[in-house]
């Protein structure tokens, strides 16, 4: 008895509580399935899912139509599949649930879902929102631009097999995205090759270079462009979820926005080739110096500038980011303030050009050829063919011995002749010198000096100074050679010879002998006839150096100056 009473009391409280559950359960009326909004939204989305479509309901969100429900249902059906399609994903927590919502712009009583599609939108009219009629009369149009009409009849004719689903997508979207990225590469294939083989070859007709430089240039992103927009414009007609469709678009912009960034990058470097030719035809080396400055300003323009596109397109607030990066600004250029201090002493180069681009250059310890001016650092190539690079910052503030502007290029050195040497040797090797001089083209003809300077500790030395007339170190090299090989044949046709460093040991005397004599024994007379005859217009006196004459003729080798 107690078991039956159980189960009568269990039939009771079902039959009590089943108008309850039927009620709570019970689908929403028409009427208030379009309160606001979001509850509009949820009508025209939630319905259409599968498990729980129902036409009459989500016909109701084209409540505007003045078309019967099929129809009606029909252009909801084909809004969402362009919805999807383009991967617009709806967040329904970000659409409002005011029935009296405005727009903050208009003031009218309407909501647009996505700002990339403005043309959908929805609006109220009684007590009703609904997608406006504007919506519903563009939705065939935005249908055909979507989906290509050739595609939905090969679909219409696709077996039953094919549309089954494996991880979310039929069949037959695997075998269709295989041959959508194959058709893609085909055709950047097909698009460089025409560059290749007809645009190339009519700018290889042309008398200038910078065409086949742009050509070059351009050949490989514009391909990579060309196929980045074949995908974009193609992709919805796979039909893939809107899940994969919401990543493949971001995808998509960011590979094509790559494109154009890699495109404009190759750019810089054909304006700068350009720019290099120019230049190198003034003789201006100054603007030798700033080609390579434009070149990397304008890549690091272009990539900042591609980041800043990329990222406003995929939704992010580009000016908050600028303002957050000025509010770190000081902090990171106290971190960067080397960095900075190069940068500015890049510029203090450019102005002030303390050397140009080919200048042999002493720059604190090292020295070589400047072979480019950065943002940062200053490339130096040395003479055994290593490559250093200098911050600007050090160059700006040390002292810089540019050896490239030299005009003349100076020979100082002494000759340490043999106390054997006569007066007249060293008259007639000096002035020899002096020819040597003279007869060299490449060497300064105005200013020379070349003199008997000191009495050595173990040689008579005779001071030379002069300078070659050479425009580079090499001719220099080559130029003192000839020069001191010259001073050789000379010193053996004078019968001079140069001295080394030695010392002698003179024993002046022995034990049982007298102290060495040194000269002749002359009177105080005779002495101090010596003395004024070296003294002015005396018999001695030769302050102007030994007269040497060829043929009976005094030889004039020139004065210098």
């Amino acid at each position: 008895m107690k078991i039956k009473l159980r189960y009568f009391l269990v039939f009771v409280s079902l039959i009590i509580a089943n108008p309850l559950w039927a009620q709570a359960n019970a689908p929403a009326s028409n009427s208030e399935l379009l309160t606001n909004p979001r509850r509009a939204v949820h009508t025209f989305l939630h319905w259409q899912q599968k498990g729980h479509i129902n036409k009459e309901r989500y016909a109701t969100s084209m409540t505007f139509s003045g078309e019967n429900q099929e129809t009606r249902a029909l252009l909801a059906e084909q809004l969402k599949r362009v919805l999807d399609a383009r991967g617009l994903l709806i967040d329904y927590d970000a659409i409002p649930d005011n029935p009296n919502y405005a727009d903050t712009l208009s003031g009218l009583n309407q909501y647009i879902l996505f700002s990339s599609l403005p043309e959908v939108y929805l609006t109220k009219t009684g007590n009703q929102w609904a997608f406006s009629e504007s919506t519903i009369n563009q939705i065939p149009s935005l249908y055909r631009n979507t989906f290509s009409s050739y595609i939905e009849s090969v679909l219409d004719i696709l077996p039953d097999w094919a549309k089954a689903e494996w991880l979310g997508i039929q069949l037959w979207q695997y075998v269709a995205l295989f041959v959508w990225v194959l058709i893609g590469f085909i055709l950047r294939k097909l698009f460089e090759y025409v560059l290749e083989n007809y645009v190339r070859r009519l700018t290889e007709k042309t008398s200038f270079t910078w065409d086949d430089e742009l050509i070059i240039e351009i050949q490989r992103p514009s391909g990579f462009i060309f196929l980045s927009a074949f995908y974009y414009l193609t992709y919805t007609n796979l039909l893939l979820p809107v899940i994969v469709n919401s990543y493949l678009v971001v995808i998509l912009k960011i590979t094509l926005s790559i494109g154009f960034i890699w495109l404009l990058y190759n750019l810089a470097d054909v304006l700068s080739k350009y720019l290099a030719t120019f230049t190198s035809k003034t003789e201006n080396k100054l603007d030798d110096q700033l080609v390579p400055l434009i070149r990397k300003t304008l890549r690091f323009f272009i990539v900042a500038m591609g980041v800043i596109v990329v990222l406003q397109n995929n939704g992010y607030n580009v000016a908050s980011l600028i303002a957050g990066l000025g509010i770190g600004g000081l902090a990171f250029a106290l971190a960067a303030r080397d960095t900075l201090a190069n940068f500015f002493g890049s510029i203090t180069i450019l102005l002030d050009k303390p050397f140009r681009i080919g200048d042999w250059v002493k720059i604190g310890g090292e020295e070589g050829t400047v072979e480019e001016v950065g943002f940062r650092s200053t490339r130096i190539r040395t003479f055994y063919n290593s490559l250093i690079s200098v911050p600007n910052s050090k160059v700006a503030d040390t002292s810089v011995d540019n050896l490239g502007l030299r005009k003349y290029r100076r020979l100082k050195t002494v000759l340490n002749l043999t106390y054997s040497t006569t007066p007249e040797q060293m008259e007639a090797f000096v002035e020899g010198v002096k020819a040597i001089v003279k007869a060299n083209k490449h060497m300064r003809q105005d200013f020379y000096e070349v003199h008997f300077n000191s009495f050595g500790a173990h040689s008579l030395d005779v001071l030379v100074y002069v300078f070659f007339d050479v425009p580079d170190w090499s001719i220099e090299m080559q130029q003192r050679h000839n020069f001191l090989l010259e001073v050789l044949r000379l010193s053996k046709e004078v019968g001079v010879e140069f001295a080394f460093p030695t010392q002698t040991l003179q024993v002046d005397s022995f034990y049982q002998n007298e102290p060495r004599k040194i000269g002749e024994d002359k009177t105080d007379e005779e002495l101090a006839s010596t003395v004024y005859a070296f003294g002015p217009k005396g018999d001695l006196s030769n302050p102007d150096g030994i007269r040497i004459f060829k043929d009976g003729e005094e030889v004039d080798f020139g004065a210098n100056t």
